[in-house]
């Protein structure tokens, strides 16, 4: 049965991925079928392979792939797009998989600017006029649809236009292993880590296994204690 929830988050996804500059807007990476149930999200800047509306097809089948109800998944139209996952994909990989072997396993894979540029800094380029406001106003969107209970923000950038976003300070991420790194704002908890982009996830790379894996603990702990 489809919730109240997920028939708003279709409609607004429904407009806001309509094709901008040739490409449609990425809102996100997950396996699930309800993703306006998901709990943590993780986030990034914004994404590098983009998903040209040419080659992707109709808008509905971008729609049905989003929500993983076929004929083509979410994942299955990135691979199709890419000829193998990029670095930052396979970190992110790897972090949700951490997770899950936490028990943590309703994720949305997202960014705090949902809109595809080959590096972050061609968000200023003419040819993607329009697509840092729209990225903006999509990830607006998840948050106040969704209301996550955590979010993984990774990346120094991405934590600097999370707060800019929520109006709240966000600490830089952490430099050595250690605690996790977060902040509350509202009723969600902010986990700020190192970069999974190269080349600064190259900086971290050493220990970033045993902090991920700490941090996934700590999110599995964070979601009991809401549900207690």
């Amino acid at each position: 049965m489809t919730s109240g929830k997920q028939v708003r988050l279709e409609a607004v996804i429904r407009e806001m991925t309509r094709p901008l500059n040739g490409q449609y807007p990425r809102p996100w990476m997950t396996k699930s079928t309800d993703p306006a149930s998901s709990e943590v999200f993780t986030v990034g800047m914004n994404q590098r392979n983009g998903f040209p509306a040419k080659e992707v097809g109709s808008h509905e089948h971008y729609i049905n792939a989003l929500f993983n109800r076929g004929p083509e998944s979410c994942r299955q139209l990135y691979d199709r797009r890419t000829d193998k996952p990029s670095p930052t994909r396979r970190n992110t990989d790897d972090l949700v998989a951490r997770l899950g072997r936490h028990g943590v396993t309703n994720v949305l894979e997202t960014n705090v600017i949902c809109y595809s540029t080959p590096m972050s800094a061609d968000l200023r380029q003419h040819v993607h006029v329009g697509g840092k406001e729209r990225g903006r106003e999509l990830f607006a969107a998840l948050l106040q649809i969704i209301a996550p209970k955590v979010m993984i923000a990774h990346g120094s950038g991405t934590a600097t236009e999370l707060a800019r976003l929520l109006g709240h300070p966000i600490p830089p991420p952490p430099q050595s292993p250690g605690e996790p790194v977060e902040v509350a704002v509202g009723d969600a908890t902010v986990i700020v880590i190192p970069s999974l982009a190269p080349p600064g996830y190259n900086r971290w790379s050493r220990w970033a296994p045993e902090h991920l894996d700490h941090v996934c603990r700590h999110v599995a702990a964070l979601l009991a204690r809401t549900r207690a």
